[in-house]
Formats: structure tokens, sequence, C-alpha cells
């Protein structure tokens, strides 16, 4: 008989926990005695995050995903992606498409706002310097050195449209294009 065949099966082993009574253990630095239900280790595949409805960096509102475009041409940006349905879902729910004014100045730069004033078309796309794992807090613990964040800066836009493609296969991917103008504030 093997080791694994002579022990009873615990269903404790299948629940997601560690135990340690050793200071200071925890990941997040913290004292940590007994069961630990804070510190999880969450994997996001993507190089960037959409943020959406609540737009600060500790949000649990964003949609993690891949770049694979970003085009901007003066005040204009197009962004392109690929997403799951729901995610997909997720970012309509929080979007009005064409929702954007602009405040007209005669000389400098033109200033877009979000005319639903609610925050409704608003979107926050935040390249990443790691990609792969992180925990509750939003410090990256692993994975690879992201290049989007190397080429792009945080950038605040108003949606004026967006485009959908569905990608064939089993994995229910869509191709996702955003069209938009980029904010007129500079601070997140």
């Amino acid at each position: 008989m093997t080791e694994a065949s002579d022990r009873p099966a615990r269903s404790h082993f299948q629940f997601p926990y560690y135990f340690s009574d050793k200071d200071n253990s925890a990941i997040d630095g913290g004292t940590m005695r007994g069961i630990d239900f804070n510190s999880y280790w969450k994997y996001y595949d993507g190089d960037m995050f959409i943020y959406y409805d609540d737009l600060h960096k500790h949000s649990k509102h964003i949609i993690s995903c891949w770049c694979s475009r970003w085009d901007v041409q003066n005040y204009s940006i197009i962004v392109e992606t690929w997403l799951k349905k729901e995610d997909l879902q997720t970012l309509r729910d929080n979007i009005t498409p064409g929702a954007v004014g602009e405040l007209y100045t005669i000389l400098g730069r033109p200033r877009y706002y979000d005319s639903t004033w609610s925050k409704n078309n608003t979107l926050w796309f935040r390249p990443l310097d790691f990609t792969g794992r992180e925990y509750a807090r939003r410090e990256f613990y692993s994975g690879s050195r992201g290049n989007l964040s190397k080429m792009r800066d945080d950038t605040i836009i108003y949606v004026k449209n967006i485009t959908e493609h569905p990608i064939e296969g089993p994995k229910g991917w869509v191709e996702v294009k955003l069209e938009g103008m980029v904010s007129g504030t500079s601070s997140l």
C-alpha cells in the first residue's frame, strides 16, 4: 500500500485555507494566527485592466484582458481586446456609447466629458507592469513582465462606439473594439 491509500480521505484538504502560528507569516505582512480568509491569490490573465463604475486603484470593478491594439490620434483612442462573454456583458452594462460631450476651447487642448454625468460611460485603461498572480491588495507577486506599461500610460476615456466580433472556437471569446475620446483630466 502507498502512503496516500493508508490515509483516510479528509474533506479539509479540499478547502482552500492555510494555518500558521508564526508571527508575520501572512502574505500581506500582518500577523496570522489561525485561518486567513483575506490573503487569497487570484490569477488575472492579461496585460491591462479596464476599470468601470468605480475608478480607483483598489476597485473590485475591473476586467482583466490582453490589449491587441492601442491607437491614439489627437484626442481619440481605439483599444482592441478579447473578452469572455461574461466580461463583455459587464462592460456593456457599464457604458453608454456615444454619451460624450466636449467643452470647446479656442486655443489649446479640447476637454471631453462623460455626458451621462454619473460615470456610466467612463473607462480607465490601466496597463500592467506585471501579468500573473496578485492578492487581495492588488500587489503583484509573480508573472511575466508586461510591455504595454512601457509603451502606454493610464488613460481615462469616454466611449463613443463599441464593436464586437465573436472569435470562432469553443472557448467563447469575443473580440472587442472600443473607440472613444481621451478624458480632459490628468488625475485618476
